[in-house]
């Protein structure tokens, strides 16, 4: 049992020395953020996304984000919000489900996104399986426009 243990630790600890940014460093995580599908016979398969981010100051972040859960239902999602930044990281709470937070979690070359709930059928706010979790990687570090991109 101590083994498994000291085994589980060791990997948890390198696991996160080498998926975060180091600590204290900031980073400007302005740029736009881009997840591909996977293209089948002119149909998207697989979650794809936009996410916008500007940094308004060393504290607040504005985001606007469209993602969809592509073939065969197309279920999309969207927000855009101005919302915290401390650590690099943004937490988004979920106005229609307050039981879920989204955290976007910037890292030098994408970022990656979580969800934190305290009810396991939460969606966010979003269909089942719109929302992509996971890393997400950096398109663009140009300044982006902010808005809905809902309707893009």
């Amino acid at each position: 049992m101590t083994k498994t243990a000291f085994f589980l630790f060791f990997y948890c600890a390198i696991y996160s020395s080498f998926s975060q940014s180091a600590p204290g460093l900031f980073l400007n995580p302005t740029g736009t953020y881009i997840l591909k599908g996977e293209k089948h016979r002119s149909e998207i398969k697989g979650n794809f996304a936009e996410i916008r981010v500007k940094l308004i100051n060393d504290s607040q972040v504005a985001i606007a984000m469209y993602c969809n859960k592509g073939y065969p239902e197309y279920l999309a999602g969207s927000f855009t919000d101005t919302l915290s930044y401390a650590d690099n990281r943004a937490v988004y709470a979920s106005k229609p489900d307050p039981s879920c937070q989204i955290i976007f979690s910037f890292e030098n070359n994408g970022l990656n996104i979580k969800q934190v709930y305290t009810d396991p059928a939460s969606t966010c706010g979003f269909g089942k399986g719109v929302f992509p979790l996971g890393f997400i990687e950096k398109y663009s570090s140009d300044m982006p426009i902010i808005q809905s991109l809902s309707r893009l």
